[in-house]
């Protein structure tokens, strides 16, 4: 009977208490090894109020059993210089030992845009983009909310 309420109630207590109090950089453990790499970053359109891009990022889970991203919220950056934020309200289904292209778009004002464009130049043609956010993952009917960093240069 106490193994049984071990079980029960002191083994999820204790491994709800260690994702809550990891620090925010960990792996995630708790999803597996998840990972996550943006891969490019483009310019979609142009507008009156600047251009219109988006940075993809493929999304790999190599664990034996599905997870689902249900939205995100994120910060894009340009050497370092904040551009917009935005948000994932979709709800995306990732197989297990699968991967997923993720488009996050976003757009910038003319000013940060020639400011990017003068970076670029200065720089020797390259520029750090960034995505910052919070993504929510649920597993198992368990919702995570779970810290991102991604980056990528164009040359």
């Amino acid at each position: 009977m106490l193994f049984l309420l071990i079980i029960l109630i002191v083994m999820p207590a204790y491994l709800y208490y260690g994702y809550m109090n990891r620090p925010v950089n960990a792996p995630w453990a708790t999803v597996g090894d998840i990972q996550i790499r943006a891969t490019s970053v483009q310019v979609i359109g142009f507008a009156l109020g600047g251009p219109a891009m988006s940075l993809t990022a493929v999304v790999y889970n190599p664990n034996g059993f599905g997870v689902s991203l249900n939205g995100a919220n994120y910060s894009t950056y340009a050497n370092d210089h904040y551009l917009q934020s935005g948000q994932i309200d979709r709800r995306y289904a990732l197989a297990a030992q699968s991967s997923q292209t993720f488009v996050l778009p976003f757009s910038i004002d003319w000013k940060l845009a020639f400011q990017t464009l003068g970076d670029y130049l200065w720089a020797g043609g390259s520029v750090k983009w960034e995505v910052k956010g919070i993504a929510t993952i649920e597993v198992g009917g368990l919702l995570l909310r779970v810290p991102f960093d991604l980056s990528t240069h164009t040359s």
